[in-house]
């Protein structure tokens, strides 16, 4: 990493620079795997956090279908819990990479577009960063969508409301 994408980088960061660039610069160019606490723990709302919102959007449309799919078929919670730790962890292996080749690629398109220096780090500032809002709307999203899901496919349950017979607390 040459000063100049080292210093592209830290802006495109902007918060906990210095933590991403140590951790790119231990992957280089081959390695993969880093281990990343934020993205192991939040996934989906990281994501969102550091405004990598094609990364989130997969993720969320990944996370809502594999729920609809063990909604359906009544998949035991166990397994449901072990598969959200092994998302959880190849996130959280993967995030640093992801993140990096994320950053590499939103500067490389902010270069080729854009040749005046201080506009094109005016908009590389702008473009990184993080954003709390968008990590909060993109949760709600999820849930929203998530609690639709889970109610949606429980009609057994309204069926068994609908049976129940009406009861009069006047009559004795």
């Amino acid at each position: 990493m040459t000063i100049e994408e080292r210093e592209e980088l830290r802006l495109f960061v902007g918060k906990n620079a210095d933590y991403y660039i140590a951790k790119w610069e231990e992957l280089g160019e081959t390695q993969k795997v880093s281990w990343n606490w934020s993205a192991f723990m939040f996934g989906l709302l990281w994501f969102g956090y550091r405004k990598m919102y094609p990364h989130a959007f997969v993720f969320l449309v990944f996370s809502l279908f594999l729920q609809f799919i063990q909604t359906a078929v009544k998949t035991h919670p166990i397994v449901i819990m072990l598969t959200n730790i092994l998302i959880s962890v190849v996130v959280g292996m993967f995030g640093n990479y992801l993140y990096y080749q994320y950053a590499k690629n939103k500067i490389k398109q902010i270069k080729e577009s854009i040749t005046d220096e201080r506009q094109r780090t005016l908009e590389i500032v702008r473009n990184g960063g993080t954003s709390l809002s968008t990590a909060i709307a993109i949760g709600l999203l999820y849930l929203m969508a998530s609690s639709i899901i889970e109610y949606g496919l429980q009609e057994d349950k309204f069926e068994n409301i609908r049976e129940q017979k009406s009861i009069n607390p006047w009559s004795s």
